[in-house]
């Protein structure tokens, strides 16, 4: 089983950020209730730059983190291939991607801020000569086990392309 070393640090950056963002919002309309000699358009402009900016570093803050595994675990025991991975979500909802055979369908990523990914595409069927077939190589869930995607291989001639369906972790 692994561990992110970094699984705390994120969740409490996206605690802040989200945080930020709230209180950002709930104070914005001060800037119009309270008296000022500032023009409205100036009001307008110092919200909008306040709430800009909060919205923006949440949602980098999201996109950054969202790959993030916090938890790596063997599932089905034994000699299995198959592996869970936890992600969480921008509202810190857990999510669970369970990739059914993962020396055949994790790869290195080139994306920031992760270091793997379900392939686009792997050469080689592991049952060659066989018509065109599909087959789901991974799934995710939510925490309460409904899936929310799917990673779908299918294979033809001996290679197999992936696509996504639903909202797949990759």
């Amino acid at each position: 089983m692994y561990h992110g070393p970094l699984t705390k640090t994120y969740r409490n950056l996206k605690i802040f950020s989200l945080t930020s963002l709230g209180l950002a919002a709930s104070m914005t309309p001060l800037f119009f209730i309270i008296e000022s000699t500032l023009p409205l358009s100036a009001r307008v402009a110092l919200a909008g730059t306040v709430m800009g900016t909060g919205g923006i570093s949440t949602a980098l803050v999201g996109w950054c983190g969202s790959p993030y595994v916090s938890t790596l675990r063997n599932v089905g025991g034994g000699d299995s291939e198959a592996v869970e991975m936890e992600t969480a979500t921008l509202l810190l909802k857990r999510r669970f991607t369970t990739v059914y055979d993962w020396k055949w369908f994790l790869r290195d990523s080139g994306r920031p801020f992760a270091k793997w990914e379900l392939a686009n595409e792997v050469e080689g069927s592991k049952k060659a000569g066989e018509e065109v077939r599909e087959e789901t190589v991974a799934e995710t869930k939510d925490e309460d086990g409904r899936v929310l995607g799917r990673w779908i291989v299918t294979w033809k001639d001996g290679r197999g392309v992936c696509r996504g369906e639903g909202k797949i972790v990759r």
